[in-house]
């Protein structure tokens, strides 16, 4: 279960758009009224003018990027490329002819020269000098999963769950593998390892050699996992799509690791002997050492707290284990080793002492040194750019490169390491949020920034972090508009341990009257939702605010940013310490003179849904009312790998099942509710709304609900999103 993350063109069209805080001017007279069609309405979307796919050109110290200019339907898309040295900016000519590229699907090959894109189902090559593009491939097919090989000669792809691979000089397609079906996929990753495995979003399940000569790959055969009907409703005849969904107990996805050649005129696989039951998972994150010999890739058992990294040679079948991992509660880092160029060392990501830090291995698997130590953790890349790693090393000069918490869990900043001394450098210092992407020779890197107060600024330093240039920043689309005040604060949970929370308060706040309080709550595992970052106080929470309400969040025990011992509260009883933080955050809002505390009402989504019906089913006569959307209301129905690394199997440990999920506690429920549930959810099943809809009605609860056909666990379309706008606002209104 992640938080709900829209991919960036769906985004352009649908999302509410973040708002800063601000520091509202006496009733902000004159300012825009904020609405419903407001946030949701095309109108927003220059929040993501600018630069997008932003990266650098291969083997040069020149950046790509798109410029969008314009706003739908005249939004048009350029891809720019500019030198970092002497910030001279150039197009790429459009390519000529009318074949529909999708240049949003650029990939460089590897020496920088060619940009292959997408158009309709088939790979299309363009010049960087402009003309005709060239055709890769010739069939209606849908293509996956696409890479280049090291060497740039072969382009990878996924099809029909197989592996193929096609020469960029002739043409030449050749298949792979053969096995592929609707059960077993080659080279790509089922719905619950892409949920709940995948380390940086979205990736392929293949990996080149960096000789080009063979593919490691991993295989999943879902035949043993039970199927869920969703359903479709908006047709003229109802349909059905069976989707493979292991719930807790179930049985799992049969993973299988393998090589394949590419060179020979007829491919040949060598598949790993997997040992069950250690070997219940294997990470989709693995990698090839330097020297193009052997797969370095991860097992892991069903409970996630034994994780071995093997290094296999395929051709001569021979295996060792590199090193091992133990937790008692469940391991979090299943990165891949990052070889270092000799072959000789490789970083290893581990939370061993409680925080995710970085060390530096022999090829042996003896630790040489941890790099850097404290109360902090090494953050990875935001999904936004899928291809980084963790860390980024520029060997030349023995700096490595990373995203930290420290020393703020709320930001998170760049810092170098060296690799012979682990001496540490921060290199940026702007509170907030920064990103680090190193360029080829490692003399520069990208920061991409933003704060509470500060939309997005794409920023050039050099490798010490010497500002360069300000390559583009974002202007605040609702600065007509009245804004509320952010203010970030600190609180303790019962035992002690710090809590941190955000509080909006509404334009021209008057300390003197009473205001409701709306709770906006996530509260899972591996999120974090107080950070000074640009969004976090989003326009939603801008448009309630607007409408007199103060806006709360906090991140309880069970959240991620903290460390692991933070974070692992919730083992086996998810929710017990979830709803205590946040009743102690309740209880210091109620110490506030300008507080109404007989007006308090809840929203989330997803967790934060199962999160809104476990403090209305267990604290009844603290909340006037609350909103689900998407919850989770039995832990028996969700996946089997994200569930049972927090809570083991239903069989294992039943009670905690029982008193962890709010359908066995609905008939204590007094507050008003509305729960919500997109028909089409193919993430938290409507099967959880409907049965804590039974349970309602076996206890003679009232309630409203609101299904959404055709929309998943994010509602996407305009009309959806503005509805459940609408719906949510009209509910506290009338009900807080």
């Amino acid at each position: 279960m992640k938080r709900l993350a829209i991919p960036i063109l769906l985004a352009m069209a649908a999302i509410p758009l973040p708002l800063a805080a601000a520091n509202p001017k006496a009733g902000q007279q004159g300012k825009k009224q904020l609405t419903p069609e407001i946030i949701n309405s095309g109108g927003g979307r220059r929040f993501f003018g600018g630069l997008i796919r932003l990266e650098w050109r291969p083997g040069t110290e020149q950046l790509s990027y798109i410029k969008v200019e314009g706003e739908p339907p005249k939004m048009q898309m350029k891809i720019m490329l500019r030198d970092a040295a002497s910030g001279n900016e150039q197009e790429v000519p459009e390519p000529a002819g009318d074949h529909h590229l999708s240049l949003f699907s650029y990939k460089w090959s590897p020496q920088g020269d060619k940009l292959l894109v997408e158009g309709g189902s088939d790979l299309w090559l363009m010049d960087l000098n402009g003309g005709e593009p060239r055709r890769l491939t010739a069939d209606e097919e849908e293509k996956e999963n696409i890479t280049f090989s090291p060497d740039g000669t072969k382009v990878g792809f996924v099809e029909n769950n197989n592996i193929y691979m096609v020469e960029v000089a002739t043409g030449l397609q050749k298949q792979l593998t053969t096995d592929g079906n609707e059960n077993l996929m080659n080279g790509k990753l089922d719905w619950v390892y892409e949920e709940e495995l995948l380390q940086r979003g979205t990736a392929p399940a293949y990996v080149w050699s960096p000789d080009g000569k063979k593919i490691a790959y991993l295989s999943l055969d879902d035949t043993p996992v039970p199927k869920y009907p969703v359903t479709h409703y908006i047709s003229d005849h109802v349909t059905l799509t069976d989707q493979r969904f292991p719930q807790p107990g179930d049985p799992n996805p049969i993973p299988g690791m393998h090589v394949v050649t590419v060179t020979e005129d007829e491919p040949k696989i060598w598949n790993y002997p997997l040992k069950a039951p250690e070997a219940e998972y294997i990470s989709p994150d693995f990698t090839w050492t330097p020297d193009s010999k052997n797969v370095a890739f991860s097992t892991m058992n069903r409970s996630q707290t034994d994780l071995k990294v093997h290094l296999w040679d395929a051709e001569s079948g021979a295996d060792r284990t590199l090193l091992e991992e133990q937790d008692r509660y469940w391991i979090n880092a299943i990165d891949a080793p990052n070889f270092l160029k000799s072959g000789k060392e490789f970083l290893w990501l581990s939370e061993r002492d409680g925080w995710l830090h970085l060390y530096l291995y022999d090829i042996d698997g003896h630790q040489e040194r941890e790099l850097g130590t404290g109360d902090w953790a090494v953050d990875r890349p935001s999904l936004t750019n899928p291809g980084l790693t963790a860390s980024q090393v520029d060997e030349n000069t023995g700096w490595v490169y990373f995203l930290s918490n420290n020393p703020d869990p709320r930001e998170r900043q760049v810092y170098r390491v060296r690799l012979e001394s682990g001496e540490m450098r921060r290199l940026t210092k702007d509170a907030g949020t920064h990103g680090v992407e190193l360029s080829p020779d490692g003399k520069y890197f990208i920061d991409n920034f933003s704060s509470i107060t500060t939309p997005p600024e794409t920023r050039l330093l050099t490798a010490d972090g010497t500002a360069v240039a300000t390559l583009n920043k974002m202007n605040d689309p609702w600065t007509d508009y009245a804004q509320g005040t952010t203010e970030f604060l600190t609180l303790k949970a019962d035992d002690g341990t710090p809590l941190y929370a955000r509080m909006v308060k509404p334009p021209g706040f008057d300390p003197n009257k009473k205001y409701p309080v709306l709770v906006d709550v996530y509260g899972g595992p591996d999120v974090q939702i107080v950070r000074n970052t640009w969004g976090d106080t989003s326009a939603e929470d801008q448009l309630y605010a607007e409408r007199g309400y103060i806006i709360w969040s906090l991140d309880n025990r069970g959240s991620s940013g903290r460390g692991h011992a933070f974070e692992s509260v919730i083992f086996e009883h998810m929710g017990q310490h979830e709803v205590e933080d946040q009743l102690a955050g309740i209880s210091y809002l109620k110490t506030l003179p300008y507080i109404d505390g007989n007006r308090i009402g809840v929203h989330g989504w997803s967790y934060g849904g199962y999160m809104t019906l476990e403090l209305l089913t267990h604290a009844p006569n603290v909340f006037k009312c609350g909103a689900a959307g998407g919850p989770v209301t039995a832990w028996k129905f969700y996946d089997s790998i994200y569930t049972e690394r927090y809570m083991r199997t239903p069989q294992e440990n039943p009670e905690g099942y029982h008193d962890s999920s709010p359908v066995n506690f609905a008939g204590k429920l007094t507050a008003k509710v509305l729960l919500i549930h997109g028909t089409d959810d193919d993430n938290v099943h409507m099967q959880n709304t409907m049965n804590f809809v039974e349970a309602l009605v076996k206890a003679k609860v009232p309630f409203e609900l609101y299904l959404q056909p055709g929309e998943r666990h994010g509602f996407a379309s305009p009309s959806a999103r503005l509805y459940l706008s609408e719906r949510e606002l009209e509910f506290f209104k009338a009900n807080l």
